[in-house]
């Protein structure tokens, strides 16, 4: 994992595909053979540059209409339809076109516009974010710009995005308004066994220790769900009482110096299914999962962390003492005020943050007057889909021009 490169609060990692962008241009030259199609840019200067194609792929993204659905831009073609794998029997450059005759007499048409499209939609989800540690500051947005000014909503997912949380301030105190600016900001609201909103208060009969005065450790929600809710929103709505500051640590930096200290360490967390469970006097969640996901560049997607819901491991898991010895590590790591941005949420403050990133956590509190939270949960595509659409990521068209 990268080092921190932009001084002690933050660093830059970036996220998405990394494979190589489509050379810009107009095909100019195209080579068959058995298993490659490799075909020449010619670009503004005069000059080439040749990407090799492997026959599958180029037929799987054919833009012609016989090949996809120009209702709803939907592929038609199912590679495993075709009784032979896609082989080139011919190809050729026509008006700065490729033009290829398959095996099964299929013909497919590749213009520059068609490319460009198609190198697009590979690399969709690339985006710069950062690791942040204590120091930082969680970006705040008024509420009255966020849900009416489309260039501060812009603004707020562009930050969300980037940190995995930030703060709407003003917002209404009423019970149950968050539900109204998650839906205003156009994100699918989740529910659950345990009900659509999680009012946090003072309940000597709650099961869950949110409801006591106690110190919240750092920790995601609903860890006993196979996929739990990516998003999460905390809604308070009077805090009167001594302490109970907020607090959220950033798994992307807490995991980098985790390997640094122990390069195994995320291996084993990543390895090893453990269990978690909630419940109510109504509802039972259980669900067994390793603590760390990885894409296959080794970033991190989730960090499942939740010490006060976590289940006994087998006795004999062969990697017991592996893994305790990284739990350990882990669990100092995000206990480290290093690591905490501390704030606190007052009445009207509306935290957001990505449940698959962000831990949060409470400081203990006096209860010497009312302190009433609501959380509620929502997915994070939501937002990833919205910044798509407002910054021309997304287009009407799969891979046509």
């Amino acid at each position: 994992m990268e080092a921190p490169t932009n001084g002690p609060a933050f660093h830059d990692v970036e996220v998405g595909p990394r494979g190589r962008h489509l050379p810009e241009g107009t095909p100019s030259s195209v080579d068959v053979t058995a298993d490659a199609v490799t075909v020449a840019f010619a670009d503004a200067l005069g000059g080439a540059t040749a990407a090799t194609f492997h026959p599958t792929w180029l037929r799987d993204n054919c833009p012609c209409d016989e090949c996809r659905i120009v209702q709803t831009d939907e592929r038609r073609w199912q590679p495993w339809r075709d009784v032979e794998s896609p082989q080139a029997v011919s190809a050729k450059i026509v008006d700065g076109a490729l033009h290829v005759t398959w095996n099964s007499g299929h013909r497919s048409t590749y213009s520059a516009a068609a490319f460009a499209n198609i190198d697009r939609a590979s690399h969709r989800g690339t985006w710069t974010g950062r690791a942040w540690t204590a120091g930082y500051e969680i970006e705040r947005f008024d509420h009255a710009a966020a849900t009416n000014d489309m260039v501060t909503r812009r603004r707020l997912f562009e930050a969300f995005r980037r940190d995995g949380a930030i703060v709407v301030t003003g917002s209404p105190v009423v019970p149950g308004s968050v539900l109204d600016l998650v839906r205003t900001l156009g994100l699918t609201i989740r529910d659950s066994s345990l009900g659509l909103i999680f009012d946090v208060k003072l309940d000597p009969a709650g099961y869950n220790i949110a409801f006591t005065a106690e110190e919240v450790p750092p920790h995601n929600d609903n860890a006993q769900y196979t996929n739990p809710p990516s998003g999460q929103v905390l809604a308070m709505l009077v805090n009167d009482a001594t302490g109970g500051e907020s607090v959220v640590v950033d798994s992307w930096s807490v995991l980098e110096q985790l390997e640094a200290l122990d390069p195994g360490a995320v291996d084993v967390l990543s390895r090893v299914a453990v269990g978690h469970r909630q419940y109510s006097t109504e509802a039972e969640g259980f669900s067994r999962n390793p603590l760390v996901v990885r894409d296959r560049d080794g970033h991190v997607r989730h960090l499942r962390f939740s010490n006060q819901l976590m289940q006994p491991l087998e006795y004999d898991d062969p990697d017991l003492a592996a893994w305790y010895r990284a739990y350990r590590l882990l669990g100092t790591i995000v206990s480290d005020p290093a690591n905490h941005v501390s704030f606190r949420l007052s009445a009207g403050d509306t935290l957001f943050v990505n449940n698959h990133r962000v831990l949060h956590s409470r400081t203990a509190f006096v209860p010497d007057g009312p302190r009433h939270l609501q959380d509620i949960y929502f997915d994070v595509d939501d937002v990833m889909g919205h910044l798509d659409r407002m910054t021309g990521e997304a287009t009407d068209a799969m891979v046509t021009g």
